[in-house]
């Protein structure tokens, strides 16, 4: 009897179920729907939650800096007292970690200060004596082109036909452009230019008190950061089953490794890179070497495009002063970039990514046309990471079918086989194969090319109707 109601339910549970299914389909895609053609709403939604917590997210990565100043401080503290034969108590410990946490924050600080009190006065002198000496130059090199125009009369002649024609433009540009464009928009647009530049005021007072609450939050969050990591263990043991939540750690820790040691890295390799500009230009007499220096100091902190945001500017300065000694920085900069590419960098960062040249510019473009400079900067280890995941996946799902994981394996690979005992053989192609099979390229594209030849040379000859 049971089995016969079984069966008899059974297609309306089956029947059931597949509606369920379909309905709970349905329902997913309205929503998939509702959220795309609100993006923008809910896109600004939590960007107004995330402008509300913006101090939290700056005391997070203020605290994320001062890590590992912190741990050297506290380690150093901690050998210290140990040197002395005394152990330390929670209550010392305490202390410990709030003497560890002064420190590193004064140690900020006293950086931020100092780098401050020699650029700024730098900064100041170098447009002061930028604008003293740019009229002088001006005039000079004013004196040198019209002493050659009058050298050469074929130039003196062209250079006037153009003084009329961009004097032409120049009135043209006034009478129908400028003067209808500062009556009708300029004069009425002011008092908007007026606001923007008081929201613009605020906008930098609101973001020095964020940075000042900012502060505030990273001592909190250094002081809780073992029992912030207990907790969130906490949590993903309590959500996930083990081996996931495993999993999950161990990429965390992978990330915080990639992250600490990319960006730490980059750091001293910059300050070690910006010290040897500033003691080169010292000894070769270049001008502006300390604001310069800073510059191209803090650029090469961004992979690849750094050196050349930090040598445009810093040549167009120099440029004013004098052009040889232009070309001289320029080479300078040259070489030192090289030498960071090739003896500095990969003895501070090492294999820190573990990315290949076209990887570490793929994750730039790709992040920093998302985020601008900071993508550029944090994009690096992040990509690494996600690569790192892509990785280890695709070498799970290798090994559970029994494959190899090594790539050079795959290089010109034919086919793979498996024979009854289950043992694998890679099939590469031949010398002789590969051989035809560029001569089989090299034959096509002459084709190609030779049909192409023949439209165009057919479109050439073909005449025009009416002759």
């Amino acid at each position: 009897m049971e089995n016969k109601e079984t069966n008899r339910q059974s297609p309306l549970l089956k029947a059931f179920i597949k509606w369920i299914g379909l309905f709970l389909v349905i329902v997913a895609a309205i929503v998939v729907y509702f959220l795309i053609a609100n993006a923008d709403e809910i896109l600004s939604t939590i960007g107004s939650y995330i402008g509300i917590l913006r101090p939290v997210v700056y005391g997070c990565v203020i605290a994320y800096i001062l890590n590992p100043l912190m741990n050297t401080f506290q380690d150093w503290l901690v050998h210290l007292s140990e040197r002395k034969g005394k152990k330390l108590s929670e209550k010392r410990k305490g202390l410990v970690t709030g003497l560890s946490i002064t420190l590193a924050l004064v140690f900020g600080i006293v950086v931020i200060i100092v780098l401050c009190w020699m650029i700024i006065p730098q900064l100041i002198s170098s447009i002061t004596s930028l604008t003293n000496n740019l009229p002088e130059k001006v005039n000079h090199y004013y004196n040198m082109l019209n002493e050659s125009i009058r050298n050469n009369e074929y130039l003196a002649d062209t250079m006037q036909e153009v003084a009329l024609s961009a004097t032409e433009y120049m009135d043209q540009m006034l009478t129908k452009g400028f003067l209808p464009w500062l009556q009708s928009e300029f004069l009425p647009s002011v008092n908007m230019v007026a606001v923007q530049f008081a929201n613009g005021v605020i906008g930098v007072l609101n973001v020095l008190y964020n940075l000042f609450i900012g502060i505030i939050v990273a001592i909190y969050v250094l002081a809780s950061k073992d029992t912030f990591s207990a907790q969130a263990k906490k949590l993903l043991y309590g959500i996930f089953k083990k081996k996931q939540a495993d999993v999950i750690i161990h990429y965390v820790k992978i990330s915080h490794g990639m992250f600490s040691g990319f960006i730490i890295g980059k750091i001293v390799d910059s300050t070690i890179i910006g010290i040897i500009c500033f003691f080169l230009m010292t000894v070769m007499g270049l001008p502006y070497a300390l604001l310069i220096s800073v510059i191209i100091g803090v650029t090469n902190i961004i992979p690849v495009f750094g050196p050349y945001l930090g040598a445009v500017p810093s040549v167009l300065l120099i440029l004013i002063v004098n052009p040889m000694q232009a070309l001289y920085f320029l080479i300078m900069l040259i070489i030192l970039q090289q030498l960071d590419g090739n003896v500095i960098g990969p003895a501070i960062l090492g294999e820190s990514t573990g990315l290949s040249a076209f990887w570490v510019l793929f994750s730039i473009l790709l992040f920093g046309g998302l985020w601008g400079i900071v993508g550029m900067i944090v994009g690096v280890p992040l990509f690494a990471v996600i690569y790192r995941i892509i990785a280890d996946f695709v070498n799970w799902k290798l090994t559970g079918r029994s494959l190899s994981t090594v790539t050079d394996n795959y290089r010109n690979l034919k086919c793979i086989e498996i024979d009854e005992k289950e043992s694998v053989s890679y099939v590469r192609y031949t010398e002789k194969e590969l051989n035809q099979k560029s001569e089989e390229k090299k034959e096509k594209r002459a084709a190609l090319k030779e049909k192409y030849s023949r439209l165009f040379h057919s479109i050439g000859q073909k005449k025009p109707k009416g002759k």
